[in-house]
């Protein structure tokens, strides 16, 4: 019983629904009836509203799994539509002529208009009945006559009939002068139209605001923009306009960078000053269409490449543009490192306003491209310029890295450049991420075990940049680290070479400080070695910027005080004499040289300072710390605790010992000659 009343439920089912669908194929053909019934008595109004009523049926059924019914009530729109606006139309396009619309300049000089208050009363009347003629979404894209480009892009649609209509007039003045055989129609000249779309903007934006934006919102259409509206309409047509020319500018490289000049000019006026919305499609859209977008990239790059070649082959390349100015020389720039990144930025600016962020991240590895060529380029100068690392070239060289690093680092924290990591990022973890779940259903597929076996995808391994320029920065900052230790190296070389005579002088058997005290001064076997030292420190200093010198300077004290300690005092014996002058040839003359870029020169020479200290100790505190040494490093702890002598360390900052360990400290005390281990 049960599957008989089923089938007879499910036959029932299907006769109600044979039953609607015909009763709507009667509704449809009884609103057409009415349609035209109300056109053979030129009401107007009661066959706008029953074609209405006709779409609202329409949007009701666009769930239906009926296809043929849907396409047989879409056609019957489109029919009465056509016939409902050819009749509005035509009397709405007099009353805007009669307005004097469109408000384009005439050499004729045009009659008053009379009777403003009633054509604007007809105008609005006329407004709303065509807005009630509006296709529904689904409808007017399908037909939208828009270049097939066009429809690619996301959020191109129609405008609302009436400003369709208004639109039309223009369209056609466009058509008659940018397309065809006029003289105006030039490739090599698209600021030509494009201006015409901004003059027209300009003259109607005030006939919009006036007139049409009150019917809009007495329509309840007030989230709408009237000029705005008129604005992307414009703009549409200037799109159609590119999407035309593409397929043969694009052979042209020098009539295609010009068009993506003008667009770009174009685009931010329109944004700017007439303040067309940024979420709205615009002229870039259509540069981002594959043909386009690949052609754009190829000329940026080309002609960056080419501009990059100018800029080191230039006379004054490895020059800073400020060198006659003390002031702004500090950083000390080279002519091609500062336009080198100007031109970056200036490529940042041009694809800065692009829609699509993919797009965008394909001008950025453009621009990492560059950066990696314009970094090698710098190694072969660095390579020329490697036989003298404190010489002009080299020191460009140095200047140049450092600036690329310091304006990456800036560029880094851009919201510009944030977004697009953030969008990178993103879009490396959705890869991974199904990567690993195809991967994981591959295994799943393929093993015969339970499910529950095969392990869930890791992801742990996944690494995100923390900037887009990490890579690239990364390589310059460890050229420029590298660089510095070339240069440290040189000068370092060259002064340990003029130091052999003074590592062998007789320290042990120089005069007694009583002797010494009336003509003390610098030992001669230094003078050449720290002459030497001090040219290379002015000749760094005039050729590095402030920054970079800094570290070098650092980075070269703390050479020369580990070589003075080791080379100079842990392999002598030292007299009285020989102690006091080594004190004063280091603490009167070699840190006094460093004095000019410190205010505590003292702090980069502890080592060879402290041994100084320890070997002009007097003699009784000098033999109580060694005592104190002695039992710390020899001896066991029972007998320091016999002895009851005080901590080390405590010994050693009594004295001035910071930064030598103990068994330094020993070797330096043991290389006094007048003292004797009690």
């Amino acid at each position: 019983m049960l599957g008989e009343l089923g089938a007879l439920v499910e036959s029932v089912e299907q006769l109600q629904r044979h039953a609607y669908y015909l009763s709507t194929v009667a509704k449809v053909e009884d609103i057409s009836s009415q349609i035209q019934s109300s056109l053979m008595t030129e009401s107007l109004s009661p066959a706008v509203d029953y074609f209405n009523e006709m779409t609202a049926l329409y949007n009701k059924l666009l769930t239906s799994s009926c296809p043929h019914l849907l396409h047989y009530l879409k056609e019957t729109i489109m029919f009465w539509n056509k016939i409902l606006c050819d009749r509005i139309a035509v009397e709405f396009e007099e009353v805007l002529k009669a307005l004097r619309w469109p408000l384009v300049i005439s050499t004729v000089k045009a009659p008053a208009v009379s009777n403003v208050a009633g054509l604007k009363d007809r105008m609005g009347k006329l407004f709303r009945k065509l807005l009630s003629l509006q296709l529904p979404d689904s409808i007017s894209l399908e037909n939208s006559a828009s270049h097939p480009l066009l429809r690619k892009i996301s959020g191109v649609k129609p405008l609302l009939l009436p400003l369709e209509l208004m639109l039309k007039p223009l369209k056609k003045r466009f058509r008659y002068h940018f397309y065809g055989q006029k003289q105006t129609n030039s490739l090599d000249k698209p600021e030509w139209y494009l201006t015409q779309v901004l003059s027209w903007t300009r003259d109607h934006s005030d006939f919009m605001d006036r007139n049409i934006q009150p019917l809009l919102v007495e329509a309840g259409k007030e989230s709408l923009c009237a000029k705005t509206e008129l604005t992307r309409g414009m703009v549409m047509m200037v799109m159609e306009k590119i999407a035309h020319d593409l397929p043969e500018l694009v052979h042209d490289e020098a009539k295609f960078s010009h068009l993506i000049d003008e667009v770009l000019l174009f685009e931010s006026e329109i944004r700017n000053t007439y303040s067309y919305p940024p979420v709205l499609p615009g002229c870039l859209d259509v540069l981002c269409s594959q043909e386009a977008l690949t052609k754009w990239l190829l000329v940026e790059k080309k002609y960056a490449m080419q501009k990059t070649e100018q800029l080191l082959q230039s006379v004054t390349a490895w020059e800073s543009q400020y060198r006659d100015i003390a002031d702004l020389d500090e950083v000390k720039v080279p002519e091609c490192a500062e336009s080198f990144m100007n031109l970056l930025l200036t490529i940042t600016e041009r694809y800065r306003r692009l829609p699509v962020s993919e797009a965008k991240l394909q001008f950025l590895s453009v621009q990492l491209e560059l950066l990696e060529d314009f970094r090698m380029r710098l190694v072969q100068v660095r390579k020329e310029a490697s036989q003298e690392p404190t010489g002009q070239r080299f020191c460009a060289v140095l200047n140049a890295t450092h600036y690329v690093v310091q304006v990456l680092r800036e560029w880094s924290e851009l919201t510009f450049f944030l977004q697009l990591l953030c969008y990178k990022n993103n879009r490396n973890l959705k890869t991974e991420v199904i990567e690993s779940l195809t991967a994981t259903d591959h295994k799943r597929t393929s093993s015969d075990s339970d499910s529950s076996d095969v392990p869930v995808p890791d992801l742990s391994g996944l690494s995100l940049e923390h900037t887009v320029f990490e890579e690239i920065t990364c390589l310059f900052e460890s050229m420029e680290t590298d660089m510095i230790k070339t240069a440290c190296h040189y000068v370092f070389v060259d002064v340990q070479a003029r130091s052999q005579a003074y590592r062998k002088d007789r320290w042990i058997s120089l005069p007694t400080p009583k002797e010494l005290s009336t003509t003390l001064g610098l030992s001669p076997t230094a003078c050449e070695m720290f002459l030497v030292l001090k040219d290379h420190l002015a000749t760094a200093q005039s050729q590095m910027s402030a920054q970079l010198f800094q570290t070098f300077w650092k980075t070269l004290a703390k050479k020369l005080d580990n070589f003075i300690l080791t080379e100079v005092i842990l392999v002598n014996h030292f007299n009285e004499g020989g102690a006091l002058q080594i004190n004063f040839d280091i603490t009167r003359n070699l840190i006094p040289l460093f004095g000019d870029f410190t205010n505590n020169p003292e702090a980069y020479f502890r080592l060879s300072r402290e041994a100084c200290i320890l070997l002009t100790l007097p003699t009784g505190s000098a033999l109580l710390l060694k005592e104190v040494l002695y039992s710390k490093l020899h001896e066991s702890l029972e007998q320091q605790q016999l002895r009851q002598q005080p901590e080390v360390s405590t010994a050693m900052r009594d004295v001035g010992v910071f930064t030598l360990v103990p068994e330094q400290c020993e070797t330096v005390l043991s290389l006094r000659t007048n003292l004797t281990l009690s």
